[in-house]
């Protein structure tokens, strides 16, 4: 179970920014605080998850606009849009945020039904026209897709009135009909099903001893009637007093229509139930009746479909599906054998609701919807709970007696687990240094001799804050040179920091081209790898405003460096400067943008601030291979 999520800024961001990976080394969600997707039947499925201030989507989050999805190896397990935004700072002084996301049928609550009628529709045509309104509403990346309809009922002239869609769909179908809503997520467009039944039964059992943690179940009796009197309707007098409305009485003197009632007795009893829970009175009214003999027979049959008492569970288990893939995954909608009889009978239940921990993936809750009991069931899950009760008592002396031999060789197994996971994260480690695998959003720093003597103790610390790469300012004009450049460079290297490229620093008053000609010189004396960043930094108030002048000066000096084999150039700028200034003709695009919260659009690398770890030092996010 490889668990990866990817970040889109908005609706139009196609590429992404991956926030959490099940992978060593790769970013990561804040697991001291939450990561959660909770999944459920006929509801939004909901992730809430924190990202610390180092996580490469800290500030790239809009609420509302931002997309979330989530990959269970290549499957999409959860697609949606982040709807709130919590940064916070704890008592340790910790900066992380917190953020909520809806899948996306949270998308059916920003558009509202009108009122119309669909005339002679079945219940997949009265369903089309809801998401078809829907549709008419919404953005492109919001809209859905009717699929599979199974739910049946009389092909009938149906009605729509204002009100938000989702809740249409919920109150004119699913509470009229059943059924169950699914969403499909991976055709590019979100499919919508309304399913008479969801899931299967599944092979793997709930089990004590195997991966059952903790589970509980709520059996509640206490809305139960055992003896209940029932009214019909007003019978009608020829009395005038009845019919007063003089607020001059007194409660006693006040008159009122009697209703047709029992007598002697007035009430319809349920013995068996009685037995059970005590005496425990109720009402109901039904309307339209106005004989006795009609009451009691409704009566009687109100009474046989009660309920004794409702069941609700909420059971934590150890999902060994991530170590052992002949163990089935925790599914929405399928049914598991429950086998724990010190809580309950065995017997099959349906998962209404699943939260998956994605910091932590073998941890699993999962809930079972409000189920109701009659009194057979009530009673016959009693007598099975105290007969399977003293069996267990028998089967717990013999499970302690093989225990600590269990025990035993779950330590032998944890120990080679542990040498094997030191030994895939060096693995992994040593694929990330060797740039076989590239995660957009790294840090990379530019430095020159305004950053001074850097030692290699001040790399190593640079690097453990998470910097994997370097640029070098190399010269200025063509007479500068920075004496720091190969010291910067070769301490970097030392501390793990690869070098990404050089930088020179274009004035005006003399030629592009012999400019390039000083820059080609240094980064060759530094020894600059020709599948490097070279990268010109325009930015200087010497040069010229004129658009084509400036364009032409820029590209007599890349013409020197691309001649020379060095073809991955690069322009620096602030983002006012790109298309107002000058015409980027470059390979990648370096942009300046301190103080937003968002990359530049176009950006390969985005230069976010002059200030890092709180020292005078430039650091960039990456997000192209050729920068780290």
């Amino acid at each position: 179970m490889n668990y990866k999520v990817i970040l889109y800024q908005n609706e139009n961001d196609t590429v992404g920014t991956l926030i959490h990976s099940s992978i060593p080394e790769m970013p990561k969600m804040q697991s001291s605080q939450t990561a959660v997707l909770t999944q459920s039947l006929n509801a939004i499925d909901t992730f809430v998850f924190s990202l610390g201030y180092d996580n490469p989507g800290y500030n790239l989050v809009t609420p509302m606009r931002s997309l979330i999805k989530i990959y269970d190896g290549k499957d999409l397990i959860f697609y949606g849009r982040v709807i709130k935004q919590n940064p916070i700072m704890d008592t340790s002084g910790l900066l992380y945020q917190t953020f909520t996301a809806n899948s996306v049928e949270d998308f059916l609550h920003d558009s509202i039904q009108v009122q119309q009628t669909v005339s002679n529709c079945t219940i997949k045509q009265y369903l089309q026209a809801i998401i078809t309104q829907h549709n008419s509403q919404v953005e492109s990346y919001k809209k859905i897709i009717l699929g599979t309809v199974d739910v049946s009922g009389s092909t009938v002239t149906r009605y729509l009135d204002y009100e938000d869609t989702f809740d249409s769909i919920t109150n004119r179908l699913i509470d009229v009909y059943g059924g169950y809503i699914t969403i499909d997520y991976n055709n590019g467009q979100p499919v919508l099903n309304y399913l008479t039944s969801v899931g299967v039964q599944n092979t793997t059992p709930l089990r004590l001893g195997f991966n059952m943690k903790s589970a509980s179940k709520v059996v509640d009796p206490t809305s139960v009637v055992t003896r209940l009197i029932p009214t019909g309707d007003d019978i009608s007098s020829d009395d005038d007093s009845s019919t007063t409305t003089d607020s001059s009485l007194t409660t006693d003197e006040q008159v009122v229509t009697p209703k047709t009632v029992l007598s002697n007795p007035n009430y319809v009893q349920d013995k068996d139930l009685e037995m059970e829970f005590g005496i425990h009175y109720g009402t109901e009214n039904f309307s339209g009746v106005t004989d006795t003999t009609t009451l009691l027979s409704k009566a009687k049959a109100w009474m046989a479909k009660q309920s004794a008492a409702t069941e609700n569970w909420e059971i934590e288990v150890s999902n060994l599906h991530m170590i052992d893939k002949t163990v089935d995954d925790f599914k929405v909608g399928n049914q598991y054998q429950f086998v724990n009889d010190y809580v309950a009978p065995t017997e099959w239940l349906q998962v209404s609701e699943v939260d998956l921990d994605l910091v932590t993936p073998t941890n699993s809750t999962i809930k079972i919807g409000d189920a109701s009991l009659t009194l057979s069931a009530y009673l016959a899950g009693k007598t099975r709970s105290e007969q399977n009760l003293h069996k267990k008592l028998s089967y717990l002396s013999q499970l302690s007696a093989t225990q600590a031999s269990t025990i035993s060789k779950q330590a032998s197994t944890i120990s080679t687990l542990s040498d094997n996971y030191t030994s895939l994260s060096k693995t992994v480690q040593n694929i990330i240094d060797n740039n076989d695998v590239w995660i957009s959003g790294n840090k990379f720093i530019d430095t020159s001799s305004n950053n001074e003597s850097m030692s290699v103790s001040d790399f190593t610390t640079l690097y453990n804050s998470g910097v994997k790469g370097i640029m070098v300012k190399a010269t200025e004009g063509t007479t500068y040179v920075n004496s720091l450049a190969a010291s910067h460079l070769a301490n970097a290297n030392s501390a793990g920091i690869k070098t990404v490229g050089a930088y020179h620093f274009l004035i005006g008053g003399s030629t592009g081209t012999a400019q390039g000609q000083a820059f080609l010189a240094e980064i060759q004396s530094l020894g600059l790898s020709k599948t490097a960043i070279v990268a010109c930094d325009i930015e200087d108030s010497s040069l010229s405003s004129d658009l084509a002048t400036l364009n032409s000066m820029i590209a007599d000096f890349y013409a020197v460096l691309t001649a020379a084999g060095y073809t991955n150039t690069c322009d620096y700028a602030s983002a006012s400067w790109f298309g107002g200034r000058f015409t980027s003709t470059a390979k990648y695009k370096w942009i300046a943008s301190i103080g937003t919260s968002t990359k530049p659009s176009g950006a390969d690398a985005w230069q976010y601030t002059w200030t890092y770890n709180g020292g005078n030092l430039d650091c960039s996010y990456s997000y192209n291979k050729a920068f780290i």
